[in-house]
């Protein structure tokens, strides 16, 4: 990870993000930077004492209109369940969302004030940890699927590998310019493995029944906190088929020695709350190479070159092991 890039750019951003938290009413003590994913977070500490996470949205890295349902869908969820999820909080003007000005890359950045998620990451965590996120898994699900959203037309679509679309994350793998990064094998790997997935994906959504998920939800955007989970990071909110959304949730665990452990903890709390909607272990794992041929490509496409051709040969052998299972 390019630590000085990370920091260069949260430095250079954070006179706009003061310049968002005007428009709230809370009077700021301070303001730090706390990660960059695909997009930055501060931590905000008020004057009365407390935390809260405004996020500064990439200019690339997402749609305003999904947005605009991320914040709809949390407010829902708010209202129609006891699940533990963040808060999107308003300006003094009842606006959720706040576009900022940014004249380095000549756009508006997406940013939204978040309440403070308490606990630690359920990261690297045991199956009890992932029995309980079987259980939010299959909550939200239930939510997703009786949940109308303002505007259902503009919402993303996981009936394909590269779901994104162009505009937002172009396809670069077959792009002479990383060859650096994908050669010869790598190549023929990843297509081969796009194809089969893409073949799971569209045969999934011709006999399943679509709906709104997470579409992020995994270890690192889940909290554990006094025996609650805490759930964030709804910006990339989708329609998908619920196995695909459970697909998120184990991609990280299916090179862990424990994986089988894992799954069965998920599944088992996810039972407790709704019936298994996964058809196979073929099918699953054809979600879960759709989303990793997706972030070989990102990842080519937005790091330095050097840190993204690490990632490509760390994740590559799952690839080529599932390519050579069902391929």
């Amino acid at each position: 990870m390019d630590v000085s890039r990370i920091a260069e750019e949260a430095t250079r951003l954070l006179p706009l993000a003061r310049r968002v938290l005007t428009r709230y009413h809370y009077p700021v003590r301070a303001v730090s930077h706390l990660a960059t994913h695909s997009n930055i977070m501060y931590r905000v500490e008020t004057a009365a004492g407390e935390q809260m996470v405004l996020r500064v949205g990439s200019a690339h890295g997402n749609t305003r209109s999904n947005i605009d349902l991320e914040v709809a869908w949390l407010l829902a969820l708010g209202r129609d369940t006891d699940l533990e999820v963040v808060r999107p909080l308003p300006t003094r003007g009842g606006q959720y969302v706040v576009d900022e000005y940014d004249p380095t890359v000549d756009k508006e950045r997406a940013c939204v004030l978040f309440s403070w998620i308490p606990g630690e990451p359920l990261g690297a965590g045991g199956p009890y940890g992932y029995r309980v996120l079987g259980q939010v898994s299959a909550t939200l699900h239930r939510h997703g699927a009786t949940w109308q959203p303002p505007s259902l037309e503009t919402m993303r679509r996981w009936d394909r590998v590269f779901y994104y679309g162009s505009d937002i994350d172009p396809v670069v793998i077959t792009d002479p310019l990383y060859d650096h990064i994908f050669d010869r094998e790598i190549r023929r790997t990843v297509s081969r493995a796009g194809e089969l997935a893409e073949k799971v994906i569209v045969d999934s959504w011709a006999s399943g029944t679509p709906q709104v998920v997470h579409g992020d939800l995994h270890e690192w955007n889940v909290h554990l906190a006094g025996g609650r989970m805490h759930v964030f990071d709804f910006e990339d909110l989708m329609m998908a088929l619920p196995a695909q959304d459970i697909s998120i949730s184990l991609y990280h665990s299916r090179t862990r020695p424990d994986r089988d452990e894992i799954a069965a903890a998920f599944r088992r709390g996810y039972e407790t709350v709704a019936d298994w909607p996964v058809a196979d272990p073929e099918q699953l794992d054809g979600f879960m190479a759709a989303r990793q041929v997706l972030l070989m490509n990102y990842a080519a496409r937005t790091l330095p070159p050097g840190e993204a051709a690490r990632f490509v040969d760390a994740i590559y052998p799952w690839l080529h092991g599932y390519v050579a299972k069902y391929g």
